[in-house]
């Protein structure tokens, strides 16, 4: 499968993540847990930013993160 077919069949999945709560109240997000038990370790947070959900609707925190 291309890099171009996986983009046009983009499919929601929701994957665990574990993250670091500061006593400060924001919230780090250290590794992303695939549906298959695979673990990826965040390397760096590079945005956090308020968005909407476009598709399902709402509203919550966007973290862009460098993953490998």
């Amino acid at each position: 499968m291309t890099a171009e077919n996986n983009i046009q069949n983009n499919v929601k999945v929701y994957v665990d993540v574990d993250a670091h709560f500061c006593k400060d109240g924001r919230l780090i997000p250290r590794a992303i847990i695939w549906e298959d038990g695979r673990r990826y370790k965040i390397d760096k947070v590079i945005q956090i930013a308020r968005r909407a959900s476009l598709k399902a609707g709402g509203c919550g925190i966007r973290y862009t993160c460098i993953v490998g």
